[in-house]
């Protein structure tokens, strides 16, 4: 099982769109690779974030006090919050179907977003939406 990371994945990620590819090459190099069974947890509320995860292909629902609130395919992003607030996941992430997941511990995702000033932007327009901010 291939655990690279190919960046022409990361191509088509909202949160990388318009990077160059050395730019996603050096973000696959962080990332790893991560093939997941249907009815996984991937995250829990009330955990500390220690990694950031990209949907590459499969499906997960976000869910709140067992509510789903979201459902997550390719191309979306979670963890973010967490690493980003530097607080506790707000939300469960259960694998609905066979995914593919690129993840990269919270060291290399902030060296990632510190680099990339776009990301960053992109970065904070996203946990705003998601904090209703």
């Amino acid at each position: 099982m291939d655990m690279q990371v190919d960046p022409e994945q990361l191509a088509s990620v909202p949160l990388f769109e318009g990077l160059g590819s050395y730019a996603l090459g050096e973000i696959a190099e962080h990332a790893v690779k991560t093939y997941v069974r249907p009815g996984i947890k991937l995250v829990s509320a009330g955990e500390p974030g220690f990694s950031f995860s990209i949907v590459l292909s499969g499906a997960a629902d976000v869910r709140v006090d067992g509510d789903t609130v979201a459902t997550l395919g390719k191309g979306d992003v979670f963890g973010e919050m967490a690493i980003v607030t530097g607080g506790k996941r707000n939300a469960d992430v259960v694998a609905t179907s066979a995914m593919v997941l690129a993840s990269m511990m919270v060291w290399d995702f902030r060296e990632m977003v510190g680099k990339h000033a776009e990301v960053q932007q992109r970065l904070d327009k996203l946990v705003a939406e998601r904090t209703g901010g």
